[in-house]
């Protein structure tokens, strides 16, 4: 009799055990999949930015490398405009300098300065220069320094784009968590200040 008490009481405490290691596995292997599943996410993400991130650095690349072509194109034409080539040449040094700084937002920001900076050259040569507007080689760099404006902006919304859709997964519950194991941060929007979006003003008359 007491034998068989033994044997019941350790076959109940073997189920016992066992129910628990089934119930630890199976947490595992939840948590486990969790984990897996939210970094593989969390690395698509960084991956799907780091990507758009090249095409828009590509396009700004381009356009510093143009415009210095324009500027060289019609400069012996453009005796009065000094100032603008100034302006020009600060602003492709200020952004050479945020591109090889690595900083988003000064990158931004500088980016933005060449813009204006140029826009506000193939403005006075349209202006003041209607002549040099019809020869071929300054039209063509024209033409393409428009076009890498478009490039640009196109690609500084599907950066952004995906910025988003990675800081999302960064900040929100439960890839928060895989984020913060894996010290992934949230990363700044390519966007600039206002002011930097300005051109300076020439005064062509003194």
């Amino acid at each position: 009799m007491e034998n068989e008490r033994k044997f019941v009481n350790n076959k109940k405490g073997l189920g016992t055990g066992w129910i628990v290691t089934i119930i630890i596995a199976l947490l595992l292997l939840i948590f486990g999949g969790g984990y897996i599943h939210y970094s593989n996410s969390l690395n698509s993400a960084k991956q799907d930015y780091e990507q758009q991130q090249g095409d828009l650095q590509s396009a700004l690349q381009r356009r510093s490398d143009l415009v210095p072509n324009l500027v060289n194109s019609v400069k012996g034409s453009m005796g009065q405009e000094k100032k603008v080539f100034g302006q020009i040449a600060q602003a492709r040094k200020e952004y050479n300098t945020a591109a090889k700084s690595g900083n988003t937002k000064d990158q931004a920001n500088a980016s933005a300065q060449l813009s204006a900076t140029t826009a506000n050259l193939i403005n006075v040569i349209n202006e003041r220069y209607p002549k040099l507007t019809s020869n071929d080689n300054v039209r063509r760099l024209m033409d393409q320094l428009e076009g890498s404006e478009n490039r640009i902006n196109l690609a500084r919304r599907k950066y952004n784009d995906a910025i988003k859709i990675y800081n999302n997964k960064v900040v929100r519950f439960p890839s928060s968590m895989v984020a913060n194991m894996k010290n992934m941060k949230t990363k700044s929007y390519f966007k600039a200040d206002e002011n930097a979006q300005k051109a300076p003003k020439v005064d062509f008359d003194n």
